[in-house]
């Protein structure tokens, strides 16, 4: 005869060749809801502590030793197709059932995980280097541990709660917002993908600056090239940034590299964000080298001034019709 098997954490979704074999005599397993015969229509159907190998028996459990029983036989197994993510609702779920019950997990927030997130990204960056491709499979399994446990925090918040189905679908909106050309099938061009991403992004965003998003906690060095490109997207006459933001020097015994450097970047990203605002201010939008360079003004590196290939201009109206580069 037949099993079919129900997932667990799905009970609602029947294959459709079992749906003809749900009708006629039926044994369930002990795992089964009673809710699920109800919504089925099933009054004759009860948990048996022996099998009836003549009726369909209906599980969720694949380990059942009825279950066992009737596939060592031959019976034939029905159960859902299996998707990719669906190991996925597995780990939701085990997440959900560590916060409520666990004394270390029930008491963590985003602040205490903080250290961990950080290890991780570390750890999956090592495991890339490497090319372990064992090791890369489990660190980016401790990174979706941090992912799960932060949005089964953020599910408790009072005020502005979200849930891991938030975060999901956030990234499907984000990313389809981003990519339409490529899902519609309409080019498949790198460039034509890039242009429309940071179109669509700077259109979100409505940036008031072009720092805005820029992660200041990031290591000095990750946080100097991701400012340069910023500038760079943005057209900044990236030749008038003092060399000592560009550059390091290392001294044995000296002050930390690390923190001389991040000052120098926020530091100067200040600067940036005060040109930004009196430009503003003025009507507007610095989205050319020209405007870049009437709204700084002279700028001189190590007393020398930087050569300059346009005469400084006003910002003109086309560029103030110009989105912010994201």
């Amino acid at each position: 005869m037949t099993v079919v098997l129900l997932d667990p954490l799905r009970p609602d979704v029947i294959p459709l060749r079992a749906i003809p074999l749900l009708s006629g005599p039926l044994v369930i397993t002990e795992d089964i809801h009673p809710s699920t015969l109800w919504e089925l229509g099933k009054t004759s159907a009860s948990w048996a502590e022996v099998d009836d190998p003549e009726s369909t028996l209906l599980t969720s459990d694949r380990m059942h030793r009825f279950v066992r029983a009737r596939l060592e036989r031959g019976d034939d197994l029905i159960a859902a197709r299996e998707v990719p993510g669906d190991a996925l609702l597995a780990a939701v779920a085990l997440m959900d059932t560590l916060r409520r019950n666990g004394p270390w997990e029930s008491t963590q927030t985003h602040a205490s995980l903080r250290r961990y997130l950080l290890e991780e990204c570390y750890e999956l960056l090592d495991a890339i280097d490497d090319d372990d491709s064992e090791l890369l499979r489990e660190e980016l399994g401790d990174l979706l541990l941090q992912v799960l446990f932060h949005a089964r925090i953020a599910a408790d918040d009072p005020d502005h709660p979200f849930d891991i189905d938030d975060v999901a679908q956030g990234f499907t909106d984000k990313v389809t917002g981003r990519t339409p050309g490529i899902l519609s099938g309409a080019h498949a061009d790198l460039e034509t993908q890039i242009r429309e991403w940071e179109e669509r992004k700077a259109a979100e965003k409505n940036r008031g600056s072009v720092f805005d998003g820029v992660a200041t906690t990031a290591p000095a060095l990750a946080l100097t090239q991701k400012v340069l490109e910023r500038l760079s997207a943005a057209d900044f006459p990236l030749d008038t940034i003092d060399p000592a933001i560009t550059s390091v020097v290392v001294e044995p015994g000296g002050d930390s590299v690390e923190e001389l450097a991040r000052q120098r970047v926020r530091a100067f990203m200040a600067h940036v964000r005060d040109v930004e605002k009196h430009a503003d201010a003025d009507g507007g939008v610095l989205s050319t080298r020209a405007a870049w360079l009437a709204a700084l003004g002279p700028v001189a590196v190590d007393g020398e001034p930087v050569a300059v290939d346009e005469e400084p201009v006003a910002v003109d109206e086309e560029s103030r019709a110009q989105p912010n580069s994201p």
